[in-house]
């Protein structure tokens, strides 16, 4: 990542002190620790589905869709 700053002075001596300082990018360790993802109902199997609702990644065991022609188990093996 490139940092590029550009430092205009008043006077003629200049800025006497100039400090960039650059954020730590600090990834996730564990999928759990994501900031988009509820993972309070973790069961075996459990499947990874997006919630518009709730803008946020859900587990379920269960995934269907409104037309019902889409259906996946994949809990309790």
């Amino acid at each position: 990542m490139a940092v590029t700053a550009k430092i205009n002075s008043n006077t003629s001596a200049g800025p006497q002190r100039v400090s960039v300082t650059v954020p730590s990018a600090s990834a996730a360790q564990t999928f759990k620790a994501l900031n988009d993802v509820n993972v309070t109902t973790l069961e075996d199997g459990a499947l990874i589905q997006y919630d518009a609702a709730s803008d946020k990644f859900i587990t379920k065991t269960t995934i269907e869709t409104n037309t019902g022609t889409l259906r996946f188990n994949g809990g309790n093996f």
